[in-house]
């Protein structure tokens, strides 16, 4: 038994690289909105120093100034914190809570993109191994033919060029079956790579398409799909993030030119011509209260600097927002072309089937009874086998255009 299409995308999400960095970016994104709410928190420093003083210096007990040399000692605790920042912080909470939101989407459009890439390596292969098994079905066509006209050799009732013909033409067929062996393997090595499946090891997969059967599918409009896709669509989801976090940051930027406003509490004492003392520490214990106000002034144009970048940054990713949603209608509008045509080519493709195969069984017999050349009868095979192609390429091209379409309906590809 080999593996589906969902199972090889749920393989790949599990193993590609590129996916679990993106899980990596997530714990990051979490880690810096955690970060951004400690900011409220009070900031506080323990400080512990000691030493010796040398040369002049001020007594400690006089307050006058001596040349003895003694020891001294300090220990304090100071606490800081932020009142009003210009609402800073509050925009900084915002915005990390949004780069986290950003980087969730950003897994899921990864795993999209990724599904996408298996889908169509999948189906690629699928057509490969078809394409392989219609090479074999040729080549064995071209032995029978080869025994065949041997034998009417050797009654006389075909010449010896057209043995060699028929030789020539088997020879030819080898060659092109030995081809598509190798491009069944090069598909397959695309697919395990994306899987990230190692070389070495196996992968079968399982093909559950026939060429004859298509599922009921009622095409949905343009407008439709897209009004959905706008609304669940990773992809967009992420530029509407994007939009929304770089007002959040110009807004961070202009709180750079308000005002802000600490409260700070200090506790301290020290020690002095003794070793350490938790008697001098107790009695000269000291504290103090107070509330600061900081007004920037001047920055050297920095801070105008940065918030006009990160205004036109805005305008930016209105342009990228706008660019993203044309292509998306564009892509909506191809696929569901695709679809529609898709269903119509493959009834043509059956007709043609069903056609190609009686003109090679009537080819066959004028061939026998010596109506038409070795030349008339392999074009008639060689026609045969590409309407079994083009029949196997449309259906696929079909499923392939479904899987699209559900992802823009439902933003997944499972």
């Amino acid at each position: 038994s080999g593996m589906t299409l969902d199972e090889c995308i749920r393989l790949a999400w599990k193993q590609n690289p590129s996916v679990r960095n993106s899980v990596i970016d997530i714990k990051e994104a979490r880690a810096d909105y955690m970060a951004a709410v400690g900011a409220f928190l009070p900031r506080a420093a323990v400080n512990a120093e000691t030493g010796k003083r040398f040369g002049r210096s001020i007594d400690p007990d006089t307050n006058g100034y001596t040349n003895e040399t003694f020891e001294e000692g300090t220990v304090g605790l100071d606490m800081t914190l932020s009142l009003f920042e210009g609402f800073s912080r509050i925009h900084q909470v915002r915005f990390r809570k949004m780069n986290k939101e950003r980087s969730e989407w950003a897994l899921k459009n990864k795993q999209n993109e990724l599904a996408y890439q298996v889908t169509d390596a999948y189906y690629k292969l699928i057509l490969e191994r078809k394409l392989l098994d219609l090479a074999l079905e040729q080549s064995r066509l071209s032995e029978r033919y080869l025994k065949q006209t041997e034998v009417f050799v050797e009654l006389g009732l075909k010449s010896a060029s057209d043995l060699q013909e028929v030789k020539a033409r088997r020879e030819g067929d080898i060659y092109r079956y030995q081809s598509r062996e190798n491009s069944s393997r090069i598909a397959l090595l695309h697919l395990k790579q994306l899987m990230n499946i190692q070389p070495g090891d196996t992968l079968a997969i399982l093909d559950t398409i026939t060429a004859s059967q298509l599922p009921p599918y009622s095409v949905s409009t343009v407008e439709t799909l897209y009004a959905q896709s706008i609304e669940i669509l990773p992809s967009i989801r992420m530029i509407d993030l994007k939009q929304k976090a770089a007002h959040k940051e110009y807004a961070i930027a202009g709180g750079a030119f308000s005002p802000s406003v600490f409260a700070r509490f200090t506790v301290g004492s020290n020690y002095y011509n003794t070793a350490f003392s938790a008697r001098q520490l107790r009695d000269n214990i000291g504290k103090y209260v107070g509330v600061g106000i900081s007004f920037p002034l001047l920055s050297g144009l920095q801070r105008l600097t940065n918030q006009r970048k990160l205004k036109l940054n805005m305008y930016r990713l209105k342009n990228e927002e706008e660019l993203e949603k044309q292509q998306l209608y564009t892509d909506i509008e191809q696929t569901l072309l695709s679809l529609h045509t898709g269903y119509s080519e493959h009834q043509q493709a059956l007709s043609q089937l069903d056609a190609e195969t009686l003109v090679l069984k009537e080819s066959e017999r004028k061939w026998e009874e010596g109506l038409i050349s070795v030349f008339q009868l392999m074009e008639a095979r060689n026609r045969f086998i590409a309407a079994k192609a083009e029949l196997v390429r449309v259906r696929l091209q079909i499923e392939m255009m479904m899987k699209l379409e559900k992802y823009y309906r439902q933003g997944t590809f499972l």
